[in-house]
């Protein structure tokens, strides 16, 4: 992806074969959204919710990502629901062509101007703006999950007023997760739950 090249964001949600609800969400090259859209959808051939296991289920959510992702998407989130599974899991954000990798809990310039963190137990936020604002985001869900206050939406609000293109993931499956994509772009802002 050229580094001027003009972004929007995209999100669908569906069902796998195997009757698991599904949301993905990204940036794709301005223009691209309908197409990206159609790419992704194929997510209704597959089946994904054959294992509990938080490990399996990320990982497997991650590679189905990566089969369907167009060479063009860097930056790629999902959430899925899986009747069954106890423990927080089912959501990726990042570069699809990557390695898997559990949340890392550390910032990183993913494209130019735009910074992405992933948290262990979600979220996992991408969003266009700098390493300060970056650091506070971290600092404020590090803050509210110690209190036991946090929630997407004071997370969405809080991207709102630093930022016109993010997307923000949950995890959709085990706890008392709804799970979730949330994005914004020039466009406006739209999100997909599982409630």
């Amino acid at each position: 992806m050229e580094e001027n090249l003009s972004l929007e964001a995209f999100l669908l949600k569906g069902e796998t074969d195997d009757g698991c609800s599904v949301i993905i969400g990204g940036f794709c090259p301005e223009g691209m959204k309908d197409e990206t859209i159609k790419v992704f959808s194929d997510v209704k051939s597959m089946k994904l919710g054959n294992f509990k296991d938080e490990f399996l289920v990320d990982f497997i959510l991650a590679e189905a990502v990566r089969l369907l992702s167009p060479e063009y998407i860097k930056i790629v989130g999902a959430s899925i629901h899986i009747e069954g599974v106890k423990k927080t899991t089912g959501g990726v954000l990042g570069n699809p062509f990557d390695n898997h990798d559990s949340a890392q809990e550390e910032i990183e310039e993913v494209l130019p101007g735009i910074y992405m963190l992933t948290v262990s137990g979600g979220p996992g936020i991408a969003f266009e703006g700098t390493a300060v604002e970056a650091v506070r985001l971290k600092g404020m869900i590090a803050d509210e999950k110690k209190d036991g206050t946090f929630n997407m939406e004071n997370l969405v609000e809080r991207l709102d007023s630093i930022s016109k293109q993010y997307i923000a993931v949950s995890d959709g499956s085990g706890g008392a997760n709804a799970g979730g994509i949330y994005i914004s772009d020039s466009s406006g802002k739209k999100c997909e739950t599982f409630n």
